[in-house]
């Protein structure tokens, strides 16, 4: 495989509405069917993603919850799976319990299957976003009482929904005492609430595009994406392509900037690359 080109979703692929244009859709269609080799890394479960891609015919690996898992929809396994400790779990939640924060944990079990257990809907973003995933009649979510009775469970994810100084001052406290990953920023969706996210060490995008340049025997990986967490897979990314809507440290960083998400950014870009690369031939 010479090129492997890999899309984050939201706020890249997907527009402002959290959608995969049918322009979008049908482009990339056409382009893999061609021999494009396209697929996606995401702080997305496959669960949250699989809907909104729908359609989409994605034939190689993708990245999952930031790097946890790295997912084959060929055979529907798990290539890779980088799950939390329960000893780094017990900390993260003591350390929540003290500051009065309340999570969301994120885990795949034997016996229930991937599961999103929450204690409160502890404020109105948070409240949002298990609504939501309620109405979508999200089988994942359960409220439960204590988080004691998931400790025989793989942990994917731990993550509270906030606002910034509330999160930022338990980022602060966490790292001081566990070893994991710490994804921090706003909601593409909703500038006002920040997420805080808790993953397993090593778990990034970045672990995830090298194993997938390794995995696949990609020559070149090219990367797109819009935001904070995007910045370790564009680290080892040959040519990395942000968002005109993205952040500003990820532009920093980018091969180039390409135009917004709501006008089909990757899709037209893709096409664009597919046109020149057949000019040359």
């Amino acid at each position: 495989m010479k090129r492997l080109f890999i899309s984050d979703l939201d706020g890249t692929l997907l527009n402002s509405k959290c959608k995969l244009t049918e322009f979008s859709k049908n482009s990339i269609n056409e382009l893999i069917e061609n021999g494009l080799n396209f697929t996606i890394a995401t702080a997305r479960s496959l669960n949250s993603a699989a809907p909104i891609l729908e359609g989409l015919n994605l034939k190689l690996p993708m990245v999952l919850y930031n790097g946890v898992l790295v997912y084959d929809p060929v055979s529907k396994t798990n290539l890779q799976e980088n799950f939390i400790s329960t000893s780094n779990t017990a900390l993260i939640l003591e350390e929540m319990e003290a500051q009065n924060v309340e999570p969301i944990v994120f885990s795949l079990s034997d016996q229930y299957g991937a599961s999103a257990y929450y204690r409160n809907k502890q404020n109105t973003h948070m409240a949002t976003y298990i609504n939501t995933r309620l109405s979508q009649n999200d089988q994942r979510f359960k409220q439960i009482k204590t988080f004691e009775g998931i400790s025989n469970e793989n942990i994917l994810t731990v993550i509270c929904i906030g606002n910034a100084r509330e999160l930022e001052s338990l980022k602060h406290q966490i790292e001081l005492k566990v070893d994991v990953e710490i994804h921090f920023a706003k909601d593409v969706y909703y500038p006002d609430a920040h997420w805080l996210e808790f993953t397993a060490k090593n778990s990034t995008k970045k672990s995830g595009v090298q194993f997938l340049k390794q995995h696949l025997k990609a020559e070149k990986t090219i990367v797109f994406g819009d935001n904070l967490n995007d910045i370790p897979m564009f680290e080892v990314a040959d040519e990395k392509y942000a968002t005109e809507n993205g952040r500003e440290e990820l532009k920093a960083v980018a091969t180039a900037v390409i135009d917004k998400n709501d006008n089909d950014a990757v899709a037209n870009f893709l096409l664009q690359w597919n046109t020149n690369k057949l000019t040359n031939t």
